[in-house]
């Protein structure tokens, strides 16, 4: 138990300690001895004793529930059950996934041009069922996805021409 916890300070003896641990030493020399100081005036006579402190068994301490946590031992709260299967923001719909037939016309779509018109969008959603924006979002995604494929297949290309280029030709010798 360190000399800072709670529980020692309240828990620790009261005859023992006044003010801070530095004066507890003097304080146990002061009842135990008080024939002689080394700092003490001759001319002045020996003080009286200091009076007697209360021990803990003449005092009870009361015992407050918030002196037993700690960061560490934090209180048991009471916390509202979980509703819904999943944490949403809200207002905000769940997902719902295309169907194998949308996304297939909707990449058939996009083959034709990767960018609709609102008339264009709007006959599409209106088609598949599905809403304005949801249509234009999925047009967004998959032209993201079309220069990110494109990106990392130039990736691939490079890192290979690179590692052919620093590789030595052979030297072919044709005698004539």
């Amino acid at each position: 138990m360190s000399d800072f916890s709670i529980e020692y300070i309240l828990n620790r003896a009261g005859d023992r300690y006044v003010g801070t641990n530095a004066s507890a030493g003097i304080m146990q020399r002061m009842r135990g001895s008080l024939a002689y100081h080394p700092y003490a005036n001759p001319a002045i006579k020996e003080p009286s004793p200091p009076p007697q402190l209360p021990t803990l068994e003449d005092v009870q301490l009361p015992m407050y529930d918030w002196l037993q946590y700690t960061r560490y031992h934090p209180p048991k709260l009471q916390r509202a059950p979980r509703q819904g299967p999943a944490k949403r923001t809200p207002g905000r719909l769940p997902r719902i996934p295309f169907t194998p037939a949308q996304l297939q016309s909707l990449e058939n779509a996009y083959k034709e041009s990767n960018y609709l018109s609102a008339e264009g969008a709007n006959k599409l959603a209106e088609s598949l069922d599905l809403t304005n924006t949801r249509v234009k979002i999925w047009f967004q995604n998959r032209r993201a996805r079309e220069r990110r494929e494109k990106r990392e297949k130039d990736e691939s290309c490079d890192s290979t021409f690179s590692s052919n280029a620093s590789s030595p030709e052979p030297e072919i010798n044709v005698i004539v």
